[in-house]
Parts: C-alpha cells; sequence; structure tokens
C-alpha cells in the first residue's frame, strides 16, 4: 500500500519552495470581479451551471457539496449540517436530477476521482450501528478535496453532451487553480466549536445529547456531538519556473470530540430521569482530512499541456459500545495524476488527457479477534472483548480519453468524436487474519445469571477470516460522436454514445438530442427541448460478495454446553451469489427557455427524470440466498428557475444577486442516506404497499431523501472600500419536506403500511465579512461567517415523533495573510 505520509511530506516540501519563490505582488481583484461565488449559464451552454470566483462557497464544511448548493438540480444530504453532530468532518453526499448520489461523474482537472468500491455503505452512528466483518463503509468520492483550491466547478445537469458518460445524475467538472500571470501567496486559519454554536436538539434527545451519549447498548458513538473542536489551515501559492507556471496548496481539517465508551443499566437512574443507562467516562477522538495539490501548466505555447498531482487522506477514530479494547480507525486515502492536452489541428481541435489513480477505504482495528462470553453480563462484565478486524477495499484506476472537433464546411456545423479507454483493478486485502469466537459458560443457566467467570467459559463457535486478496480487473470502453450545428435560428446537437460496461460485461447505446430555437433576432432568447438516456456506474460490491466464503473457515462443536462436544468444521452457508445485471439508467426529457432579463442572465427549465433498472438487494426468504437484480426504479420530476446578475454598482458599492428556486417531485423504492444505500436496499419496487389509505407499488412512494419538493437560495454580495469590505448574504429556503415512515402492516391485506410526517418550512440566512487590514496588494486579513444569524429552530427530517433539527446559531473566525 502506497506511503500516503510520505507522499504528504514531499508535496509539503515542494510548496514550501514555492512560497519562498513568491516575490511579485499579488494583483488586487478588479472591481468587476466578485470574491464569492459566481454562479453563470452562458447562452452557448445554458445546461452547464459554472461556479466561480475567488472563494468558491465553503463555509461550514469546506466540501463539494456545499459549494453545489446553489445549483437548483442538487439536493444535498439532509443530515450533513444537524446539530446533531457538528464534529464531522467527512463531505456530505449530494444528488443532482434526484439520481443517487453514487450516480454522479467527479472530476479534477479532467481526471476522474470517483469511487467504484462499495459507496453506498455507510455506518452512521447510533443503535447497533456496528462495522460488517466482510465490508468497509465506503463514499462516492475517492479524494476529498478542498474547494478553496479550485478555480471553477461546471456542473452538467440537464442535455449532458455524448463526450461525458459513467452517470445517472450529473457531471462535476472541478478545476483547480492555476499561474495567472503573477505570482501570489495565501495562508490562513479558521476554527469554531460549541462555545460558538447554538444547538437546536428535539426535547426527547436533550438528555442524551448533552450526555454525549444514545441511550443504547452498543453501537458506534457519535450521534450526538456537544463537545467539539473544529479547525482548517491551508497554505497555497502560485510562482514560474522557466516556462511552467505552477499551483500549490496543502490544507488540514481537524475535529476533537468526546464520547462516552460504556453505558451500563442504572435503575436508580431510570426511576428518577427515565434514561436506563449511565454512561462512562468520555474518549477523546480525532479526526483528520488533508489535501495537498500540486498544477503545473505549460506556458506561451500555441498549445495547451497541464498536469495536477492531488492527494487525500481523512482518518476518524471510533470504538464499540460496551465492547472492550475495541478501538478503531476509518481511512479515505487517495492520490490522483491528471495530464491535459489540446492543440489545433488544421482546422479541427484535439482534446487528449490521461489519468492514474488508486483510492483507498480501510478499517484498522487494535484487536484481530472479538470474544463473545455469553455467560457474562454485557453491561458491566465485559461479554465481549474485541473488534471487526481490519479491512481495506482497493481501487486502481488507469484512464485515457481522446476528442476531435471538425468543423464541416462551415461554422455552423461542425462534428465531435472520440472516445475514452478505463482501466481498473478492484481488491479487498485482509492483511491480518481475524478470528471471532463464541464461548458459553457451562449451562444455559448461565446466560440468564451472568457473572460466570471468563476460565469456566468453553469455545463453542470459531469463525476465521484468512489473510489474502480478492482481486478483479475491469476495462470499460466508449466511443462518441456529436452533430453540433444551426442555421437561421434554429440549431441542433444530436449524439450518440456507444458505451461497454466490462463490470457487468455489458454494451450500452446511449442516444442524446438537444434542439432549440432562438426567439428573437439578437439571439438573446432561446428555447431548448432533449431527451437523453444516460447509463450510470458499477462497483466491486456487486462481485465481492459472492467470493467472500473463499477466505472463510468455521469450526463448531456438536453439541451446546458440552467441552467434551468435538470441534468440527462448518461448510459456510453460502449467503451471496451474482447474477447477471443490466447497467442501470436513467431517461431525461427537458424543455428549457433561457435569455437576459433586467441585466443578468435567467433560465427556466423542466426535466423529467426516469430512472430504471436500478440495482437493490434481493433476499429468498427459505434459503436465505441474497443477490443484486434489477429491480428498482424511480421517477423525478424537477422545475428550476434562475437568476444571475452582473455584477452592477449601487451607492458607493459593487453588487451581485444570484437567485435560484426548485420544485422537485420524486417517487421511488429506495433510501440512500442511513445504512441502505440504495443497492443494499432489500424492497422490490413492484410490491403493493398501503400509502395513505391507498394501495400503490412501493416505486411510487415519495422519495425519503434527497428530494426536498421546493429549495430556494438568494446570493447578495457586496464590495466597498476599495474591495477592503467584502460581505455575502445567503437564504436558503425550503418548503414541503416530508419524512416518510413505516407505521405498521394492514391488518386485511397484510401489506406494509406508510405515512409521511410533513415538516414546517426552513429558512436560514447566513451571513459572511471579510476585511482586509490594509490597503494595497499584500495585506493581512480576517473573516466571521456566521451561519444562521437569526438562530432558527429549522426541522430537517423527522422520525418516530422525533424531529431533527438544523445548526443554530455558529460562528467561524478566520485569520489570514496574501499577496
Amino acid at each position: 500500500m502506497p506511503s500516503y505520509r510520505s507522499s504528504f511530506s514531499r508535496l509539503a516540501t515542494t510548496l514550501v519552495a514555492t512560497s519562498i519563490s513568491c516575490t511579485a505582488a499579488h494583483a488586487a481583484e478588479s472591481g468587476q470581479q466578485l470574491p464569492d461565488i459566481l454562479v453563470t449559464a452562458t447562452a452557448e451552454s445554458p445546461g452547464v451551471q459554472r461556479l466561480e470566483g475567488d472563494q468558491v462557497r465553503s463555509r461550514v464544511r469546506s466540501d463539494l457539496s456545499e459549494a453545489l448548493s446553489l445549483i437548483p438540480s442538487v439536493r444535498v444530504d439532509d443530515t450533513a449540517s444537524s446539530s446533531l453532530r457538528q464534529g464531522e468532518l467527512k463531505p456530505a453526499e449530494f444528488s443532482i436530477r434526484g439520481a443517487a448520489p453514487f450516480q454522479n461523474r467527479i472530476t479534477l482537472d479532467g481526471a476522474s476521482i470517483d469511487s467504484f468500491l462499495d459507496p453506498g455503505r455507510k455506518t452512521p452512528p447510533g443503535v447497533g450501528s456496528v462495522p460488517e466483518r466482510t465490508a468497509v463503509e465506503g463514499h462516492s468520492q475517492a479524494l476529498f478535496i478542498n474547494p478553496d483550491f479550485l478555480s471553477s466547478i461546471e456542473v452538467l445537469d440537464t442535455n449532458i453532451s455524448a463526450r461525458e458518460g459513467g452517470f445517472t445524475g450529473g457531471v462535476v467538472r472541478a478545476e483547480t487553480r492555476r499561474y495567472e500571470g503573477r505570482d501570489s501567496f495565501r495562508i490562513s486559519h479558521r476554527r469554531t466549536d460549541d462555545g460558538w454554536t447554538r444547538f437546536h436538539v428535539d426535547e426527547a434527545q436533550a438528555a442524551e445529547f448533552q450526555d454525549g451519549a444514545g441511550q443504547y447498548p452498543t453501537g458506534t458513538p457519535g450521534e450526538f456531538q456537544p463537545d467539539f473542536r473544529k479547525s482548517s489551515s491551508a497554505i497555497s501559492g502560485t510562482t514560474r519556473i522557466g516556462d511552467i507556471g505552477l499551483f500549490a496548496g496543502l490544507s488540514e481539517q481537524r475535529a476533537t470530540l468526546h464520547q462516552q465508551r460504556l453505558a451500563s443499566m442504572d435503575f436508580a437512574q431510570f426511576a428518577e430521569t427515565g434514561q436506563l443507562f449511565s454512561t462512562g467516562e468520555p474518549q477523546r477522538l480525532d479526526r483528520h482530512s488533508r489535501f495537498a495539490t500540486l498544477r503545473a501548466d505549460l506556458l506561451e505555447r500555441d498549445y495547451d499541456l497541464n498536469a495536477t498531482l492531488a492527494i487525500s487522506d481523512y482518518s476518524e477514530d471510533s470504538f464499540l459500545i460496551n465492547f472492550l479494547d475495541s478501538d478503531f480507525q476509518r481511512d479515505t486515502r487517495g492520490i490522483n495524476l491528471g495530464i491535459n492536452h489540446g492543440r489545433r489541428l488544421g482546422d479541427s481541435r484535439l482534446d487528449a488527457s490521461v489519468s492514474l489513480g488508486h483510492s483507498q477505504n480501510r478499517r484498522q482495528a487494535t484487536s484481530d479477534e472479538l470474544n463473545n462470553y455469553q455467560g457474562r453480563n454485557f453491561y458491566t462484565e465485559g461479554a465481549f472483548v474485541g473488534s471487526f478486524g481490519s479491512l481495506a477495499n482497493e481501487q486502481y484506476t488507469a484512464g485515457a480519453r481522446l476528442a476531435l472537433t471538425t468543423p464541416l464546411g462551415s461554422e455552423e456545423q461542425s462534428l465531435s468524436y472520440g472516445g475514452e479507454l478505463n482501466a481498473a483493478r478492484y481488491q479487498q486485502v485482509r492483511d491480518r487474519s481475524f478470528t471471532e469466537r463464541t464461548f458459553q459458560p457451562p449451562t444455559p443457566l448461565g446466560l440468564a445469571t451472568g457473572g460466570i467467570p471468563v476460565d469456566e467459559h468453553t469455545l463453542f463457535r470459531e469463525v476465521h477470516y484468512d489473510t489474502g486478496t480478492i482481486r478483479f480487473n475491469n476495462l470499460d470502453a466508449a466511443l462518441f460522436a456529436e452533430l453540433d450545428g444551426s442555421t437561421g435560428r434554429f440549431f441542433w446537437r444530436p449524439g450518440m454514445r456507444l458505451e461497454r460496461d466490462g463490470w457487468l460485461d455489458n454494451v450500452n447505446l446511449a442516444p442524446r438530442l438537444m434542439a432549440g430555437i432562438y426567439l428573437d433576432s439578437q439571439e438573446d432568447y432561446q428555447l431548448r427541448l432533449g431527451a437523453n438516456r444516460y447509463y450510470g456506474k458499477s462497483f466491486l460490491s456487486y462481485r465481492l460478495r459472492e467470493r467472500e466464503k473463499s477466505l472463510l473457515n468455521i469450526r463448531q462443536r456438536t453439541e451446546s454446553y458440552n467441552p467434551d462436544a468435538p470441534l468440527v468444521d462448518v461448510d459456510p452457508d453460502q449467503e451471496w451469489a451474482y447474477r447477471q445485471l443490466d447497467t442501470p439508467y436513467d431517461d431525461e426529457f427537458s424543455l428549457g427557455l433561457y435569455g437576459q432579463v433586467l441585466g443578468g442572465s435567467a433560465g427556466f427549465q423542466a426535466v423529467l427524470r426516469q430512472g430504471r433498472d436500478q440495482i437493490r438487494t434481493q433476499r429468498d426468504p427459505d434459503s436465505d440466498l441474497r443477490w443484486f437484480a434489477n429491480s428498482g426504479r424511480s421517477d423525478t420530476h424537477q422545475l428550476d428557475l434562475y437568476w444571475h446578475s452582473a455584477p452592477f454598482h449601487w451607492g458607493s458599492s459593487l453588487w451581485a444577486v444570484n437567485a435560484s428556486l426548485s420544485w422537485m417531485d420524486k417517487t421511488t423504492d429506495a433510501t440512500y442516506s442511513g445504512r441502505s444505500g440504495g443497492y443494499l436496499g432489500a424492497d422490490r419496487s413492484e410490491q403493493q404497499v398501503i400509502f395513505e389509505g391507498e394501495r400503490i407499488l412501493r416505486e411510487e412512494l415519495p422519495a425519503a431523501d434527497f428530494a426536498t419538493p421546493v429549495s430556494a437560495n438568494l446570493d447578495l454580495v457586496t464590495r466597498t472600500f476599495n474591495n477592503r469590505l467584502i460581505a455575502t448574504n445567503s437564504l436558503s429556503f425550503t418548503n414541503g419536506a416530508r419524512q416518510l415512515r413505516r407505521t405498521g402492516r394492514d391488518a386485511e391485506t397484510g401489506l406494509d403500511e406508510f405515512a409521511v410526517t410533513r415538516l414546517s418550512s426552513a429558512l436560514r440566512w447566513d451571513l459572511s465579512v471579510e476585511a482586509s487590514l490594509l490597503a494595497g496588494d499584500a495585506s493581512p486579513y480576517l473573516k466571521a461567517d456566521i451561519i444562521n444569524v437569526a438562530n432558527s429552530r429549522n426541522a430537517i427530517s423527522a422520525e418516530s415523533g422525533v424531529q431533527l433539527f438544523g445548526l443554530g446559531r455558529q460562528l467561524w473566525l478566520e485569520v489570514g495573510y496574501r499577496f
């Protein structure tokens, strides 16, 4: 396994050298450039939302989902900014156009940073939430990037070109900052903690939250985080060495929280407070997220050539409540190299890119065994000792893409064509064996009495997981062609993409069509129609489950509570079987109207997405055999309205406004938050259920997550005093949010019954103020971010009568220097 810390050391050395060489002054921002997020949708490509500016929004979480929250088509995980878990550092998941959060294509300078391992596998803290013996928690992103190091982000969410594939949601293209003709340097540090935060907690959870521990006897800690510290430090700079322009950046986020390790039954406390479990001494848990990047651009050539190296290292401490010697660490690490080249070939344009990457999701435990002493009290006497062992999922990727654009006799017609090839090695690595043992007391009576000494127990069952690697190789390929043309007021872009999904052994044909008309002679207003198909990604977990049996050995006594009964080998049950799968896809139908309004760009979009052949887990109740099947589906209707002003002067200040409004109605049989993960869900979409008294199909149920019906955003950016004072006011509004819940079974039909809890509207006002302390180009600066200025009590979800509230008022302070 590669050494990421040594890679960080080498990159940090490069960054220091870069910083020392930065001698020229950093130019002041021009009067027309805004420091905060600037959303644009050009007339030539209104289906592309572009975020750019000196500070792509990163106030609370500093992740991609926060930066993309202004885009109407994006929905972010509801729990990402809850009051309960403010010590979190891991990036929040996000959905585009109602698709699964792991079905977006994300690139950094042209190189994919998607995870193809097990992104739907989650272990959220809470009741009974513990790691699995043969699975590792995943994430949709293989690298956790720092948005502060980005010059722009493009989101493709409607009428996406045939050049793009490997998604059913959308495409996110992030571009690293680069040398812009002058040296620059920036260093910053920001922090917050529980003392600068107001929490909103449901009264039913208030006591547990203050204790920092839930009322449950087992699970992983972290559901409640009242005691936390968070900070973020970054250093970056640009310079030129010969003909090469360099950008280098290094950042680190840190969080510290305290969680109770043991929970014991306390009947006296229960009689007084209603809380059955009293908590033990708190334990400190550390988390960090580091990101480093180095970009090099060849300057002053008649062709483009650049390369980007990016390294990410995320880690968090954890343990199992009431398990002794159960500490473990969860890591997500990645490294990516991307090289891009573009040039003219006569009248044609050639664009080529290659990329190499490696990422790893790993659990590293202090103990490689788990012993269960059934005759001991679970709450006070160490019935469980150990953890679930160490395990890692890894991917090695290599990709190449080639695209040519050739005019066809006139400037109004061009043909784009090309292809891509992506090779991958996926593997699950167990470099230390793991053994799980069950020990029984001499008689069954010991199960009820507890307190049986350890040395009086006898081994009954032993499950041993050998060291070894389960390895797969994969090769995906694609060809595409696209015609871009116009005549008079009409324009069109038909295309076709032929893809080979090597992982599922499928060949898929994805037609793309966009056509429109300019509504005026100046071509300021246009109407667009689109019909497109997008095929999604496939993951290691689809084939991994049935191969796990090869490393499993089981011994068990032939008779319970008889230490003289022989230990015999037991054949591992066949729990998983791989069956042929089709690649999931989304069909998209869209209508859009775009133009200039009040000096800014505006757009209205109506989009229908039909998700089909979505992958779910199936189970045979008789044999307990499980397999993945194409049994899921979804339908998403979305209306988007946006307006982005051009910068304008009013009084002595420069202003800009970004506004968006989105309505969504989504039906599906799946959820994606929690542990279900979409493809891990075991429900069948064609099953009938009872919803609010009516008999419907499960696929017709309203979506339970990533589907807030009404979402509105308004950003007002103000610059004054020669750009020395910058204020950003942000308003976020949601309405119609609903929480789906199962209420039981219908007595007459035996079908599952569902209902929804409808939440009140939520309004949040955030304020960011930045002040440069000196006039001129080089200056220290102070920045304050106030989240939820009005301290509004906003419910974001509800379950079993308990509401989850968004973050209350929170203060972040930042100090830095730049030139």
